[in-house]
Order: structure tokens, then C-alpha cells, then sequence
């Protein structure tokens, strides 16, 4: 009886344990620049009340960054910890046909908290690649993906809901695909589904599924990295929030986003799973400067109220040059580029009664970072060989006493290659791409720009031929953390 009760003593204590661990759900939004939300920039025409109050109950970071200011870049440092400029994507992000760009032998993000009992998911966009060497036949197993990385369950579009598949990926299959369909070299067409996927339902569908996720696995901990798809090109906003905005399409996409947001933390705060959470909302890289030339063109629409096809041809353009929205502020430079409107991003982050509510924080953090912050969360040491560019900001966060930066340094990318380097307040930017030999990176032969980010902030005056030293330094410390492979 005794050792009966001892076992049920254990039991009950590992359950508790289990039980305290908090719940993560990472809301990556895509392309949303600081001025397409209300609490980073007043005088922007937006609407954002839910994302707002999520600021308004955790902290905001002011200096946060995704480190490559496209996608595909910043979500590979995002789930390994080190910068895109380490592995396969330096210079071109992925295709669709593009095979698995993070190492199924690496330390994950979801790989880390799933030893830690966590149940993972991935909802949403990918833009990461599948397969060893890319996928050949859509129709049969699309291995290996997000769960030979850690996840447990996979709900993606292989790259955006711009992509023209039609369909999406759950787990190892393409949902929906006709029985009769056995080989697949390339997208399905509307013939080989018996559903389709509607363009202008797909942020709504994602979010459902992370709803559904969440109340299945409400009595155990869980992580859930929801990449939605606002708002990235096509600028198609649900029917029910057309016409809604001050600024065109594009702010109807950006309500339809900041209810998404909502949805979530009204399903946690129903489920009673507020307090026991950590919400997090940021973006994969700062505003685009306009629409692309394959903007509006070959949707699947559930429904064409309000022109939203055509409108959506020219929907950022729009909000720029007839309403006068800024998606970055006074940021100069977007999506993209390597000034800082590439890369500056909201990031908000709430976990009642451990982060304290209504604060801003000066700190520079970056996409990069949430593997250390989240084992530090957890107080849990990292392998040595895992996430070499990942700080922990857990205590930053937590509000504990922290003196200087934790983080010191910061490597930035676009999709093409071309980098930029912050250090404290001095940013070098780079105007062409380096040469890389293997790891090894060789500085290209073309001027350096060279600004103070405390005194000028929006990039107006290039110092770098007036501090020719600094420049120098940090040149040369660039290469020496790009030699070292790793910053932490």
C-alpha cells in the first residue's frame, strides 16, 4: 500500500509539474510594418484595438526585429535560433519545389519544447520547403517537413495563400486531392480537388484550426506558431470586413488580422487558459512599399463584394498614395530593403501576472531570439550546439533587474543577400552583397553607410565618411562573429 500511495504521489507531482508549465502560442503576422498598428504609431488611420490591448496587458518592445526582412529568412531564424546568413537561406529564399531548409539533426524551436512535453503545432505559412531534395509528386507523402522538425501537427500553405495552390498541406498530405490522383509533379489544379481554397477565407481558416488545437490540448501544455498570411499579398479580406477601414483594403485586411488576434485570446480567456499563456505577436519583416505585379490576379474567391479582386490589384498602393498610411512610420525603407523599415516589427508579448502590463521596453530583440527566451522561460539550458544567435530576454521580459543590453549585436538580411549590421546604437549598412566561400564571407569591394540609430533613427545621415574608424571596427567584428559561427 505504501509504495501504491508513493507512485500515486509521483504521479500526482509530475502532473501538477506538467501542469504549470505555460501554454505558447507565437502569432507571426506577414508584412505588417509598426505603422499598420495603432500602439506603434498614433498617427496612423488603423484600427488595432485587440492587438492594442494585448500591448496594453504585457509589454511592447520598440526595437524588435525579424532579421531578414522578407519571410522565408526571418522564419528559419525564428524556429533555429541562428541567423538565415548560417544555412541555405543567404541569398534566395525558398520555392515551393525548394527542399526542407532546417536541419531535421538541429535543435528546433518546436523540437526543444516538445522534449519538454510540450504538444507542437504549425498553422498556417510555411515558405520553408519540403522534402530532402524538394517534392516530386504532390500526391503522395510531403516528407520531411514541419514534424521531422518537432511539430506534431501541420496545418500550412506550402508558401502563402498567394501561391495559386488551391489547396493545403496537413501533415504529410495535400488536403482534399482526389482518390484518383497518384502522381502530382507540380501545383493540383481545381479538377484534381474535391474542395478548394478560398483566398479570401484562408486567414479565418487558420485561425479556427488554432482555435480547434487549443481546446483539444487544453489539459497539457502546448505551443502553437501561427504564421498568418495578413498581410501579405493577395490583399483579400473576408466579406465581413470590407469597407470597414479608413485607408482602403489593405486596412480591411489589417482589421480582419487584429480580429484574428482577438479570436485567439478570447478562446484562451473562455478556456480559462489566459493566465497560463504566452501570447506573442509580431510580424516576419517590416511593410511592403506597394503591390506586386502578380497582385488581384488568378484568386479563388468565396465572394466578390466590393470589387475586393480589382481593388486588391492596387491596395497598398492605395493606402499610401491616396490615404497617406505609412506601413513602417518614419521608418525609411520597407519590405525587402536593408534600412530599417525592412526590418523593424511590432513585437508584443502577455503572460498576466509574470510580465507586467502597459510596459514598453528599449531592448533590441529579434525574431532569433525565442528559442533562448523560451527555454529561459522555462529555465532550461540549451545544448552548446543550439541556437548559437539566440538570446535569452526571458528576464528582460519578467521584469528583472538587467543591467546593459542583453543583446549587443545584430545580423540583418534581405532575400537577395544583402546585409546590414546594428552594434549598440551604430548600424553599417551594406549597398552590395558580400562573397561567401562556404562559411567564410568576404566583404564587398563598394561604399559602407554608416548611421547612429539613437540620434537618427530614420536614417538621414550616412556617417560613415566622418567615422571611418567605426566603420572599420565594425567590419571587422562583423566577420569575426561570422567566422566564430555563432554570437551567443
Amino acid at each position: 500500500m505504501k509504495i501504491v500511495l508513493n507512485l500515486l504521489l509521483i504521479l500526482t507531482t509530475s502532473i501538477a509539474i506538467e501542469a504549470q508549465k505555460p501554454n505558447i502560442i507565437f502569432i507571426l503576422s506577414d508584412d505588417v510594418g509598426t505603422g499598420d498598428i495603432k500602439c506603434y504609431y498614433e498617427p496612423s488611420k488603423v484600427t488595432t484595438p485587440n492587438i492594442d490591448n494585448l500591448a496594453s496587458q504585457g509589454m511592447r518592445f520598440t526595437q524588435a526585429y525579424a532579421p531578414g526582412s522578407v519571410c522565408s529568412p526571418s522564419r528559419y531564424a525564428l524556429l533555429t535560433g541562428f541567423y538565415p546568413c548560417r544555412g541555405p537561406l543567404r541569398d534566395k529564399p525558398p520555392r515551393y519545389t525548394s527542399p526542407l531548409s532546417i536541419d531535421t539533426n538541429m535543435l528546433s524551436l518546436p523540437g526543444f519544447l516538445k522534449q519538454q512535453g510540450y504538444r507542437t503545432a504549425h498553422i498556417g505559412k510555411w515558405h520553408l520547403g519540403y522534402g530532402e531534395t524538394g517534392i516530386t509528386n504532390w500526391a503522395g507523402e510531403i516528407k520531411p517537413g514541419p514534424l521531422e522538425i518537432g511539430f506534431d501537427y501541420h496545418f500550412g500553405l506550402p508558401t502563402n495563400h498567394s501561391d495559386n495552390f488551391k489547396t493545403y498541406v496537413e501533415n504529410h498530405r495535400l488536403l482534399w486531392l482526389k482518390e484518383n490522383i497518384t502522381n502530382l509533379p507540380g501545383k493540383p489544379t481545381i479538377g484534381d480537388l474535391t474542395k478548394i481554397r478560398y483566398d479570401d477565407e484562408v486567414s479565418t481558416t487558420l485561425t479556427q484550426k488554432a482555435v480547434e488545437f487549443i481546446k483539444k490540448n487544453q489539459q497539457e501544455p502546448f505551443f502553437i506558431y501561427l504564421a498568418l498570411v495578413a498581410t501579405h499579398t493577395h490583399i483579400t479580406p473576408h466579406e465581413q470586413f470590407r469597407g470597414t477601414s479608413k485607408i482602403g483594403q489593405l486596412g480591411d485586411y489589417i482589421n480582419e488580422l487584429d480580429y484574428d488576434v482577438g479570436i485567439i485570446m478570447t478562446t484562451l480567456e473562455e478556456l480559462g487558459l489566459t493566465d497560463n499563456t504566452i501570447l506573442i505577436f509580431a510580424s516576419d519583416n517590416g511593410g511592403a512599399s506597394g503591390d506586386v505585379s502578380s497582385a488581384g490576379k488568378n484568386l479563388n474567391l468565396r465572394s466578390e463584394s466590393h470589387d475586393v479582386a480589382e481593388k486588391s490589384k492596387t491596395a497598398k498602393d492605395d493606402a499610401r498614395n491616396k490615404y497617406g498610411h505609412l506601413t513602417n512610420g518614419d521608418f525609411r525603407g520597407y519590405k525587402a530593403s536593408n534600412f530599417e523599415g525592412g526590418f523593424r516589427v511590432p513585437f508584443i508579448v502577455r503572460w498576466p501576472g509574470e510580465v507586467a502590463a502597459g510596459v514598453k521596453s528599449d531592448q533590441v530583440i529579434s525574431l532569433t531570439d525565442m528559442l533562448a527566451t523560451t527555454a529561459g522561460f522555462l529555465d532550461k539550458d540549451l545544448p552548446e550546439s543550439a541556437g548559437g544567435d539566440s538570446f535569452d530576454l526571458s528576464s528582460v521580459i519578467l521584469g528583472k533587474n538587467v543591467e546593459g543590453p542583453v543583446r549587443t549585436t545584430t545580423i540583418l538580411q534581405t532575400g537577395k543577400g544583402l546585409l546590414a549590421f546594428r552594434e549598440g546604437d551604430w548600424k553599417l549598412r551594406f549597398t552590395k552583397r558580400p562573397i561567401w566561400k562556404g562559411k567564410k564571407m568576404i566583404l564587398p569591394d563598394a561604399p559602407f553607410e554608416l548611421y547612429n540609430l539613437a540620434d537618427d533613427p530614420n536614417e538621414k545621415v550616412d556617417l560613415a565618411e566622418n567615422r571611418p574608424e567605426r566603420v572599420a571596427d565594425m567590419k571587422k567584428l562583423l566577420l569575426e562573429l561570422i567566422d566564430k559561427g555563432r554570437t551567443r
